[in-house]
């Protein structure tokens, strides 16, 4: 979901061995929301922040599932764009609350979303027959801040 070209690389030699490459800049070329995450990476002696840009629910669980001890979530926010938020323009939240419902065959049919406002965002239906079984995927009050084995 996110595009760029191989003019905006910072470096566009090889990649090194861990197969990172910078860019100016990226596009999001679909008006969809998308995620912004702080992430907090613990080194023993420094703490070091960053953040990362995630176009969908699934990419959100796979993150929340691979905090660890040393890796956590600080904050998390959804961007959306007017199309979702009614406010004229794209518009960036505290996120609280990311539920994922499923067909009767497991594929993912609906996302809601809760913001720190109050207001729900949907993707798709979560009331309709398509939307069979549900799982809270983010919950700012558990997956935020340093991680804790449960």
């Amino acid at each position: 979901m996110f595009k760029t070209t191989e003019q905006s690389a910072v470096f566009p030699a090889p990649r090194g061995t861990d197969g990172v490459q910078f860019w100016t800049h990226v596009e999001h070329e679909v008006l969809w929301p998308w995620y912004y995450l702080q992430v907090v990476q613990d080194f023993g002696s420094e703490e070091m922040r960053t953040m990362l840009m995630l176009p969908t629910a699934a990419e959100l669980a796979d993150a929340v599932l691979a905090r660890t001890e040393f890796v956590w979530l600080e904050a998390a926010y959804i961007a959306t764009p007017d199309g979702y938020n009614e406010s004229g323009g794209w518009k960036l939240e505290p996120l609280l609350e990311v539920v994922m419902f499923r067909s009767e065959k497991g594929f993912p049919s609906c996302v809601t979303h809760l913001v720190d406002s109050g207001k729900m965002y949907s993707i798709g239906e979560p009331g309709s027959s398509h939307c069979a079984h549900f799982e809270k995927i983010f919950d700012a009050g558990i997956h935020l801040g340093k991680f804790k084995q449960r």
